[in-house]
């Protein structure tokens, strides 16, 4: 397999079942949001359709569906999903390696079950590990699932080699010691740029704080990074996408 230097584009969204601020389900401006960006890669949070349990219809499907309307996204062919919410599109060929939940075995599931999604994407010649995740909204959650998440299960796996991507809705503050020990594995290179610190992605209609990441391995280099805040995504979920250009030596 030749390698070769190249950049992508990639999407993260906790798009909240579809459910905007203004209380009504839309797959279409979920839809809209992501064709006006023309990601090559999506991971989004919050949108039922288990991997497991397949939908006859739902907000998987739906959202599917109207990917399928616009010209672009037409290309967003490859479809991998997990029943605790994580679903990941690609332009490129992509295969599951694991779809999982959160908890070590020997604890209590957490009240709103929580999961991670690995995929791989091949992408210019390299094979790109993606991990789509979404942590708990308690402390004790979120240190238990961390700790699943850097174990040997998944970012400590030997096949989860560089380029890596660990991105999704982490509940985390970029201050937070959780955040610190995921930074530890992995780069945070938003922290990096001029808005690391000021601009936000939560909640959509007045941002004020960041808990959707972005997390890459050192072969990867940020180009450019977005948080669009358009009348859309203002009122289309409860996040702001985070959407982020990145260039693979």
């Amino acid at each position: 397999m030749t390698k070769k230097h190249c950049s992508f584009t990639i999407m993260t969204y906790n798009v909240h079942r579809l459910i905007g601020n203004d209380r009504h389900t839309s797959a279409a401006r979920i839809a809209e949001i992501i064709e006006a960006y023309h990601p090559d890669i999506v991971a989004l949070q919050e949108l039922p359709g288990g991997r497991y349990r397949p939908e006859d219809r739902g907000t998987t499907l739906a959202l599917s569906h109207e990917l399928a309307l616009l010209e672009k996204s037409r290309q967003l062919i490859y479809l991998e999903r997990e029943r605790n919410g994580n679903v990941v599109y690609s332009r490129h060929p992509m295969r599951l390696i694991r779809a999982g939940g959160l908890h070590p075995e020997t604890r209590r599931r957490s009240i709103v079950p929580r999961g991670v999604l690995w995929v791989e994407i091949d992408i210019c010649g390299h094979r790109l590990q993606l991990l789509n995740t979404h942590l708990g909204l308690t402390p004790p959650e979120r240190a238990s699932q961390t700790k699943v998440l850097m174990s040997s299960e998944w970012l400590g796996h030997p096949d989860c080699r560089p380029p890596t991507i660990l991105c999704g809705d982490f509940n985390l503050l970029p201050s937070s010691p959780l955040h610190k020990r995921l930074k530890d594995i992995l780069d945070d290179r938003q922290e990096a740029l001029t808005l690391g610190h000021t601009e936000w992605t939560f909640p959509s209609h007045y941002p004020i704080v960041r808990f959707d990441h972005l997390f890459i391995s050192p072969n990867l280099t940020v180009e450019n990074l977005e948080i669009p805040q358009t009348k859309l995504t203002r009122v289309a979920s409860d996040h702001l996408p985070l959407v982020v250009k990145l260039r693979l030596d």
